[in-house]
């Protein structure tokens, strides 16, 4: 039998941690040597990747020839693109053309419609790039990738025929969490501890936190809000409810799931979203989450909400929200999904 060739993922100019947790998730679950097409190397140092193209630039044009040197000298069985599905899936899908080589298309988040929720010329930006560049790759792919159903229903409203989606989400080992350390806060025992985990930003929800922590505090004074992540913008709560906010910043990795361990419910007030691995790690650190109802986000949690007041309601009675099983994500639960749809060539 002649040897297919090896799979090779794209990931761009894109190192984010999540980035690194999708390529980990192809190599515990595919068996061989896999090849990375990157200008920058994510954070993952998995050794079952051979990397190529790291000494070209990241702009648009680097990973262009990053993607072309490499076809140049290999053939993989196929071409998998990870995030940025306009951009990185554009680059792909028409290098893969180029070549004869079988692309595959991941929809990684909502960007068809995330102009609905951009604003100024950020949304100018969001409509090119999401609803008119974003068509492209979907039509050069030769099958797709969804995390879930409403990704699934939003391919096939884009012409993409249902047997050529698979339903991939993204896998989280429990066992990662087991012995969590504990995390530097100064907050009294009987308040609750509220966790959000990922860039402060309008996109990422800031607008909605601004207008519900007052809201919330005003009902009961025993909660502590925590915000883990990046910061775009600093959170603007009235002087009255500073003292029940702190902003962490940017902490590594392994110290994230420490502070999901410690909190008693992680919220994740998103705009915008596919399927977000941070309910995914808070569950397997099991505390529960509550998460607006957009993407797949569904397909994580029934602890959802729609409207302001809806999210208000259900914080201050979030001794009643349920721990969502996780099992359904587990490598040993998926792995045969993987392992079928990237060895089917």
């Amino acid at each position: 039998m002649s040897d297919p060739g090896p799979l090779a993922v794209f990931t761009g100019a894109a190192t984010s941690v999540n980035v690194s947790h999708m390529l980990d998730d192809i190599a515990s679950m595919v068996p061989g040597v896999h090849h990375l097409v990157a200008t920058d190397t994510p954070v993952s140092n998995d050794t079952e990747y051979r990397e190529f193209g790291t000494n070209n630039p990241s702009s648009v044009q680097g990973q262009f020839r990053a993607l072309t040197k490499y076809l140049d000298a290999h053939t993989p069985r196929i071409l998998l693109q990870i995030t940025d599905p306009p951009l990185h899936g554009t680059i792909a899908g028409l290098v893969a053309q180029r070549y004869d080589v079988p692309f595959v298309y991941r929809y990684s988040g909502d960007r068809f419609y995330e102009y609905r929720v951009a604003k100024g010329r950020e949304q100018l930006t969001a409509f090119a790039l999401g609803a008119i560049l974003g068509r492209v790759p979907i039509r050069l792919a030769t099958r797709h990738i969804a995390l879930g159903p409403t990704g699934k229903r939003r391919l096939i409203a884009r012409g993409v025929p249902p047997e050529r989606i698979t339903v991939l989400p993204p896998t989280i080992d429990p066992a990662r969490f087991d012995d969590p350390s504990p995390v530097p806060l100064d907050i009294p025992d009987n308040y609750k501890l509220i966790l959000f985990v990922g860039r402060l930003s309008r996109l990422k929800g800031t607008e909605t936190l601004e207008r519900i922590i007052p809201a919330v505090l005003d009902r009961r004074n025993d909660l502590q809000f925590v915000c883990v992540g990046s910061v775009e913008r600093e959170l603007n709560v009235p002087a009255s409810v500073r003292d029940h906010v702190m902003t962490i910043g940017k902490v590594s990795p392994d110290t994230v799931s420490d502070y999901m361990a410690a909190a008693d419910l992680l919220v994740h007030p998103t705009l915008t979203e596919g399927v977000p691995r941070v309910l995914l790690e808070s569950l397997a650190a099991e505390t529960p989450v509550l998460a607006r109802d957009v993407g797949d986000i569904a397909s994580v949690t029934e602890n959802t909400f729609d409207s302001d007041k809806e999210f208000e309601n259900r914080l201050v009675d979030l001794e009643s929200i349920p721990l969502d099983d996780i099992s359904p994500f587990t490598p040993e639960q998926l792995e045969s999904t993987y392992r079928d749809f990237f060895e089917d060539w």
